[in-house]
């Protein structure tokens, strides 16, 4: 494919700088209702726009947004992916969403529409920026071979199952992991804080041995950082997944302990007030036993 036009849905804090990614090999036009987020599309480069019905056709439409129902507007809406693009485009989501919701997209897709393909990423925002997220994809092989380039901007594409939906099964394995390991970073440098310890140290300490993990390397030094006041990823969002993690177990009889306990914090922290705030405040939730 030569210089695709893509039109990229949800300009936040991970979708912008995979949006910038893939311009890289394509012309982007970021869509988003934040005026701001919009703003900082435009410095980095990329043309804007408020509506998709704006826009102009697209090759490919990559979708990231937070939640199930979001990307059912997105797609579904009277101004939305399946009323404004090419039939021969495809449309790639890379929201976090679940089998069932995914599945349930599928089915609604219009007869003679546009492709879909099932891609939700993992890596974080440092990730999303250095261009190494880990995308689970999943549709159609010849659809995704076809936009791999684009993909490839973003990370590595790792073919997760012929099926629209098998990608989001792949993801809520690695969210089962995530949600989990966020907690117990949260719950492991609490205890080391009510043992008199000094933090920083211990972090140093463990972070490169066997009880290290992705989750406290990222997340660590901001749960030890009182003044950290920048969001890489809301309380709410991890709670988001890890209840996705709970209900895919349950409807397939899994009894999960982690899912379980991993919620139970996660919701507290919610009642707390922290569901805006960053994720590595769920240390709070420790701190105020």
């Amino acid at each position: 494919m030569s210089t695709p036009q893509i039109t990229f849905i949800g300009a936040g804090a991970i979708g912008l700088p995979m949006a910038v990614r893939a311009a890289a090999v394509g012309a982007v036009t970021a869509v988003d209702t934040s005026a701001e987020r919009l703003a900082e599309a435009r410095s980095h480069g990329l043309q804007t726009s408020e509506s998709l019905a704006a826009t102009s056709p697209a090759d490919i439409v990559l979708v990231m947004v937070a939640t199930a129902q979001q990307a059912a507007a997105v797609l579904n809406g009277p101004d939305g992916v399946y009323a404004t693009a090419d039939p021969g485009a495809v449309v790639v989501v890379l929201s976090t969403l679940g089998p069932d919701a995914m599945q349930k997209l599928a089915a609604e897709r219009p007869a003679g529409g546009p492709v879909l393909l099932d891609v939700p990423v993992t890596g974080g925002i440092p990730g999303a920026v250095a261009g190494t997220l880990t995308l689970f994809a999943a549709g159609d092989p010849d659809a995704i071979e076809q936009i791999r380039p684009v993909l490839e901007t973003m990370g590595k594409v790792v073919f997760s199952g012929p099926n629209v939906g098998d990608g989001q099964s792949y993801k809520i394995v690695n969210q089962l992991l995530a949600t989990s390991q966020l907690v117990v970073a949260a719950e492991a440098l609490a205890f080391a804080e009510r043992l008199g310890l000094d933090t920083g140290k211990v972090f140093d300490a463990v972070r490169g041995g066997a009880g290290g993990s992705w989750m406290l390397e990222n997340y660590g030094p901001r749960m030890l950082d009182t003044n950290t006041a920048d969001i890489a990823a809301r309380v709410d969002i991890f709670l988001k997944d890890a209840a996705l993690v709970g209900e895919t177990a349950e409807r397939i009889g899994f009894e999960g302990e982690m899912a379980t306990a991993t919620v139970a914090v996660l919701e507290r922290a919610v009642a707390l007030g922290l569901a805006a705030r960053d994720a590595s405040s769920v240390i709070d939730v420790y701190r105020q036993k």
